[in-house]
């Protein structure tokens, strides 16, 4: 296998362990820590965002650090496949998705939404302005979750992928009796 084939490879174990943390974590806030807030607007979001520190600690799994952690691995795995056309069509899919449309869309969609719920834990909107804002923050966040998966996809997609001279089992060579096919 080559060096470069040798980068692909470990890019794409690191992009399948980054992703696969982002997935569960954000499964995690959807099932666990949304409902906390959202149960009943306002007086859950108020009494959610005031009394925790959820705004400082969310950076500790979300935050840039993470982001870059999350992006580095697949961007390096489409440069280091890009010779490799089914590898490369993969890789663009889960770019576009992770590097472009979520960092996009959170800041145009999301992050507003953020401004008003979560760090001023609704201000001075009205309980029914509240409401909707959570409605829309919770339709919003499933929907980049979504789009996310696609990413998510299309990176075990290409983990999946043959790489050119990998072992392959069809391919190795038994090396001792046991591994000789059995009658």
């Amino acid at each position: 296998m080559t060096i470069r084939n040798r980068v692909l490879l470990a890019c794409l174990w690191g992009s399948v362990i980054a992703w696969t943390t982002w997935v569960g974590g954000t499964l995690y806030q959807m099932l666990v820590i949304v409902p906390l807030w959202s149960a009943s607007p306002p007086e859950t979001v108020r009494a959610f965002f005031q009394a925790t520190d959820y705004n400082r600690t969310i950076f500790n799994f979300f935050g840039p650090p993470f982001i870059v952690a999350r992006n580095v691995p697949v961007i390096a795995a489409l440069l280091a496949g890009w010779h490799l056309p089914r590898h490369r069509h993969a890789l663009l899919i889960a770019v576009l998705c992770f590097t472009v449309f979520a960092p996009v869309y959170s800041l145009v969609s999301i992050y507003p939404i953020n401004a008003v719920l979560f760090e001023q834990a609704g201000g001075t909107h009205t309980p029914e302005e509240i409401r909707a804002m959570a409605r829309d923050w919770i339709f919003r966040d499933r929907l980049r979750f979504g789009i996310g998966l696609i990413g998510f996809s299309a990176i075990l997609w290409a983990f999946r992928l043959p790489i050119p001279g990998e072992m392959t089992e069809q391919h190795r060579q038994p090396s001792t009796k046991l591994d000789q096919p059995q009658p």
